[in-house]
């Protein structure tokens, strides 16, 4: 199963255990590799296998690189802001599902957005 075409703000279900390449990865994304090389050097995305001869990733780095872009692009932060604010969601996001397990806190409702 291809990991995502490319269409701009559709949701669509990536299975973590697909493995797309670094050129797969760039042209989802629209994004250029050097550009993704300097997101593994941060640490703000993680090659399954550094060590081998080509980088594969996980098809849900795409909703990484995604978000690391619109905060670039939007918010004008830089690389290791990027870092630090994506660390800092995915916290947010692990507290708030153990919260939601314990009962909590309410399910997320898109109702909320509006």
């Amino acid at each position: 199963m291809p990991a995502k075409q490319p269409s701009s703000h559709s949701e669509e279900i990536l299975e973590e255990a697909a493995e797309i390449t670094l050129v797969e990865l760039t042209r989802t994304c629209r994004v250029h590799a050097e550009w993704v090389m300097e997101l593994v050097e941060e640490g703000v995305i993680e090659p399954l296998r550094p060590g081998g001869p080509q980088w594969r990733f996980s098809a849900t780095t795409i909703v990484r690189i995604e978000k690391a872009r619109r905060l670039q692009r939007d918010l004008g932060v830089n690389l290791a802001g990027i870092a630090l604010a994506l660390q800092l969601l995915d916290r947010i996001e692990a507290l708030e599902s153990r919260l939601r397990g314990l009962g909590e806190i309410p399910q997320p409702d898109d109702t909320d957005a509006e």
